[in-house]
């Protein structure tokens, strides 16, 4: 009877051994799951690089045939619309909207868009506002005008797809008359795209105040700002085909 009560247990010997074998399992299976877990890390890092690389690629290419036309003296040619001046990249027929447009790859100081009949010409320089005028000028034209909502909102998208988070003279001053904002053709046309009322900030650098305008690539909407006239900044040529 006593041997009955004791055949049912096991060996001390035996128990620690499976006790080993079972925690060597545990570690192993612990080291696979752990070695996946930084496998899987890695192919998903490897993976939103090559995305990252490619939307780079793709946007660039996009941004070259943007900003790289050539100012010609005829609107003949069938003006793009406002999406795709933006949002090339996006688009599937690039090539052949790119033959259509005719904008030769060539560098040229400024970054030349072309909308509805006339060119927008983004510096890449930076100059005070009446030597900008000037260069406008030189080119054919002269600040940009504002004259709508779209044309705005065109002109800031076009600001962050270059990627130039920076100020941009515009051709509206109160130089003449404190408060009375006039653009370059001396009109007026009561648009208000004002990120702040325009306050004529007065400093001991600053006397003479703030009546020249700029678009603040820095905001998603580029919104207005009066600043020194002084400054030195980008700009943005408005010229009409001829």
């Amino acid at each position: 009877m006593p041997e009955a009560i004791y055949s049912n247990i096991i060996p001390r010997s035996i128990s620690r051994s499976a006790h080993k074998v079972e925690n060597r399992n545990c570690f192993i299976d612990q080291r696979e799951a752990i070695c996946m877990v930084l496998f899987l890390s890695v192919l998903l890092f490897l993976s939103l690089l090559a995305n990252a690389l490619l939307a780079h690629l793709y946007y660039s290419n996009g941004l070259d045939w943007l900003i790289s036309c050539e100012p010609v003296k005829s609107c003949s040619d069938q003006d793009v619309d406002h999406n795709a001046q933006i949002e090339p990249f996006f688009h599937k027929d690039m090539e052949n909207r790119s033959q259509a447009h005719h904008c030769p790859q060539k560098n040229f100081p400024e970054k030349w868009v072309r909308d509805k009949g006339r060119f927008y010409v983004f510096s890449t320089d930076v100059m005070n506002w009446n030597s900008s005028r000037q260069r406008c000028q030189d080119l054919g034209g002269d600040l940009v005008i504002i004259n709508s909502s779209e044309e705005q909102k065109f002109l800031a998208n076009v600001i962050h797809a270059i990627g130039a988070q920076t100020l941009y003279w515009i051709g509206l001053t109160d130089r003449h008359t404190e408060g009375e904002w006039l653009w370059v053709d001396d009109t007026t046309n009561h648009l208000n795209f004002w990120a702040l009322p325009p306050d004529d900030h007065k400093s001991a650098d600053n006397p003479l105040g703030e009546d020249c305008v700029v678009l603040n690539g820095r905001m998603f909407e580029a919104r207005w700002g009066d600043v020194f006239c002084l400054r030195e900044e980008r700009s943005i040529c408005e010229i009409p085909c001829c």
